[in-house]
């Protein structure tokens, strides 16, 4: 469609800015643009299936299956809302084509507007059909991490008795880039550490001697892979992971803070109402 209506704008509307042009270099972009514009479409989305699922699905979240599943969701709905609005954008467009293409003895600027509007329908399909090739990568990650997590189900309540395991693992992360880079810990790894009962120098120390053993490894010619680091961080982890409860207990008088009343609990059958109520009723 693209092809074809590149090749229109080329040859019959367009005649206003190309007539005054070299002929041979017109002739040159109408061969050469059918070509580039098939290949632009495989990049009609923002990001690609790569990026989407070892940055995107990451960020922020480290190793957290829960925390990923729940990027998961986030990106999808986005997409979801551009494609509602891709839809719209088209209805509206359409009918302004089928008032022109119904008008007799069309102006030039009139042709021309058509052609832009029968283009600009094509390119905001071009992006729903990458909308589309991101839910499907998107959902074929979510189902790769629930397999490769032994989960068949997650909740929101499972969600947030994961949390403390998170931050705990992210503290351990960051100190060890701020080591790394800095060979000091800055001020706000510190505090945010302390904030899940994580001991300041404790940590420096289980960090510090990390880095030394690896420089070691290094020394020795070992070549080492990331999934070594994540390792040692799902090793702090599980370490101090416990020491978020002693400090909940000291600030609120109770080892867990999440109230189970809060969170989202569903049956199967409510579960799937609401999913084909969020999707337009399909």
């Amino acid at each position: 469609m693209a092809e074809e209506l590149y090749a229109e704008c080329l040859e019959h509307n367009m005649e206003l800015i190309l007539k005054k042009q070299n002929k041979a270099l017109v002739e040159r972009v109408k061969k050469a643009l059918p070509a580039i514009d098939r290949h632009t479409r495989f990049f009609d989305r923002k990001n690609s299936q790569t990026t989407i699922q070892m940055m995107t699905l990451t960020m922020l979240g480290g190793s957290s299956p829960l925390r990923m599943l729940r990027q998961v969701t986030a990106e999808v709905e986005k997409r979801k809302n551009a494609l509602y609005e891709a839809q719209h954008s088209v209805a509206k467009t359409q009918e302004e084509i089928d008032v022109l293409e119904e008008k007799e003895n069309l102006t030039s600027t009139e042709r021309a507007e058509l052609i832009k509007l029968k283009y600009s329908v094509s390119q905001t399909n071009n992006k729903a059909n990458g909308s589309l090739k991101d839910i499907a990568t998107l959902a074929d990650a979510y189902e790769n991490i629930m397999k490769t997590n032994g989960m068949k189900d997650w909740s929101e309540e499972e969600f947030e008795n994961e949390e403390k395991g998170h931050h705990v693992r992210r503290g351990f992360e960051m100190l060890y880039r701020n080591l790394v880079e800095y060979s000091r810990a800055k001020e706000a790894t510190l505090e945010y550490m302390q904030q899940y009962g994580v001991h300041a120098q404790m940590a420096i120390a289980e960090v510090s001697g990390y880095i030394n053993f690896v420089n070691q490894l290094i020394k020795e010619k070992r070549i080492l892979d990331a999934t070594h680091l994540e390792d040692f961080l799902d090793e702090m982890r599980n370490k101090y992971v416990n020491n978020a409860d002693k400090i909940t207990s000291r600030l609120f008088g109770r080892d867990g803070i999440i109230n189970k009343a809060y969170t989202e609990s569903m049956s199967a059958k409510n579960k799937d109402e609401k999913a084909r109520k969020s999707n337009g009723g399909i």
